[in-house]
């Protein structure tokens, strides 16, 4: 009952504007600093553990992994 009181006060029309409402509802969601933060720190460790791994390759073949790997960065960022 509670929850009809507070939606009948909170987005009646006759207070609210519908297409002020509809336009923020609309809007993207504002994402989370530290979340953005965690996935930052989780995005730098794969950096690091990809030189990690491309270090243990044979120097010869160092440049074609490096090479695969930007191709494979590209296709994820649709470059």
């Amino acid at each position: 009952m509670y929850s009809n009181y507070f939606n009948n006060q909170m987005f009646n029309p006759q207070y609210v504007n519908p297409q002020y409402y509809q336009a923020i509802r609309n809007q993207p969601q504002q994402t989370d600093p530290v979340e953005q933060a965690k996935e930052i720190a989780n995005a730098v460790k794969a950096i690091h553990d990809l030189c990690e791994a491309v270090k243990k390759i044979d120097a010869q073949y160092q440049q074609s992994a490096f090479n695969a790997c930007l191709v494979q960065l590209a296709i994820e960022m649709n470059w």
